[in-house]
């Protein structure tokens, strides 16, 4: 039977981080796991807002870098991500638009499913 889990953020993190991560080969493992087919693994979208925010904060990873890596996790087989083609746009957005990565999915909420946005955020005229 097929392994089921729930992916943290702090996995993608250490395998973003490579070799200077203390954690970097279990996290390695597990991501080939996933390629493998070994594991069927869940990614929340709560966690991939938690990954743009350590990665761009902690780690001091640029948006290009962030949306990249990320755009690779959402598309990979075996890897079951919540509102795919939302969090794939959204890091998307986030990394060619001057918005933080709250607004991108707003953003891409608006642009994909036609809902009109209602904000004070002035940020958000950059969708």
């Amino acid at each position: 039977m097929q392994d089921k889990v729930l992916l943290d953020a702090n996995i993608i993190i250490r395998f973003f981080e490579g070799s200077q991560a203390t954690d970097y080969p279990k996290a390695l493992q597990i991501i080939e796991d996933i390629n493998q087919g070994k594991i069927k693994a869940l990614l929340l979208d709560l966690i991939i807002a938690e990954i743009v925010y350590v990665t761009k904060r902690i780690y001091k990873r640029t948006k290009k870098e962030i949306s990249e890596v990320l755009s690779e996790f959402i598309l990979m087989e075996n890897l079951y991500v919540e509102n795919q083609a939302i969090s794939l746009e959204a890091v998307r957005l986030y990394a060619d638009k001057n918005i933080d990565f709250a607004d991108a999915i707003l953003c891409a909420k608006q642009n994909l499913e036609g809902y009109r946005l209602v904000s004070f955020d002035r940020d958000l005229k950059r969708c």
